[in-house]
């Protein structure tokens, strides 16, 4: 058996419903322990607003926030996977649907004439990042309906490699802090890419927004990178939409590729509280396992 764009086109649709409406269990449990470890009154009424909002969208079947963001997909697809047809196109029908029956904002314009065709899809978009798995033997889909309140404060440096980088990096996380302040809406997830070229280091940084947060990276000099930055930006109390308290960020996620030997791209970006993603493996035997929102089971 293959996998077919019917399969495809249920599949993306209910990631792109379930992202939208309902956070995975890890971004509430990391708001939940972010809340209990909060002494700030402004900063718990903050959090408590933050459940309050979740239990809403969740009881109302309603989407999480106003801005329903731009569609990412992201495609891991196996060697000993077989596909049918043109999976793009299905995404792209699966998008349409969505925006129509979740519903979504209506998002994505054609940025030089403003034409708004309605559907969240169109020149480029859904934005599909494909990734290939040897012997995997399916196709696994990330939906991801990202905001732009935090996709407009991503940030690129780029440092000598005469320079110490892992400090340099840190200043360059903590400056754009400073800079964003509330407007990301934090509690935020920070991704930072380091090394690579300047579209792929941001492309680093942008996915690993959406490891399951604390997850640390396995190389032990980068997960400890992860720590002290995470600790800094904490520290410096800004805390939830920037009215002060403990917890700014709720993770910082970093990957790290190769660099040029004279110089290293940092990028640096956010996803705001409603961290929004849903993942699922489709097999080639048509079977479907959702691994963020279960099918028949709380999110």
């Amino acid at each position: 058996m293959a996998i077919s764009e019917q399969i495809i086109e249920q599949t993306v649709f209910r990631l792109m419903k379930k992202a939208a409406i309902e956070l995975p269990r890890d971004v509430v449990n990391a708001l939940e322990r972010a809340y209990e470890q909060e002494e700030n009154p402004t900063a718990q009424g903050q959090f408590k607003a933050f459940m309050e909002n979740i239990r809403i969208a969740h009881d109302k079947q309603v989407g999480l926030c106003q801005d329903t963001g731009m569609p990412i997909i992201y495609a891991d697809l196996g060697l000993n996977c077989r596909l049918e047809g043109e999976p793009e196109a299905a995404m792209t029908r699966a998008v349409a649907r969505a925006t129509k029956e979740v519903p979504l904002r209506q998002n994505v314009i054609n940025p030089l004439t403003l034409e708004n065709p309605g559907t969240n899809t169109g020149w480029g978009i859904p934005c599909v990042h494909w990734h290939v798995v040897p012997q995997a033997d399916y196709l696994e889909l990330m939906a991801v309906p990202k905001g732009f309140g935090s996709e407009m404060r991503a940030s690129q440096v780029f440092i000598l490699t005469s320079e110490n980088i892992a400090r340099g990096t840190v200043k360059a996380v903590l400056d754009v802090v400073e800079d964003a302040m509330g407007e990301a809406c934090p509690p935020v997830i920070i991704g930072v890419g380091i090394g690579g070229f300047a579209d792929s280091s941001m492309t680093m940084a942008k996915k690993a927004l959406f490891r399951p947060i604390g997850a640390r990276n396995q190389d032990p000099l980068v997960a400890a990178l992860e720590t002290e930055i995470h600790e800094a930006v904490n520290s410096l109390g800004i805390g939830p939409m920037g009215f002060g308290g403990k917890t700014y960020a709720l993770g910082v996620h970093i990957e790290m590729s190769g660099a040029h030997t004279a110089v290293a791209p940092v990028s640096v970006i956010f996803q705001c509280w409603v961290c929004r993603y849903s993942k699922a493996r489709i097999y080639n035997d048509g079977r479907v396992e959702y691994i963020t929102h279960p099918e028949g089971g709380a999110h």
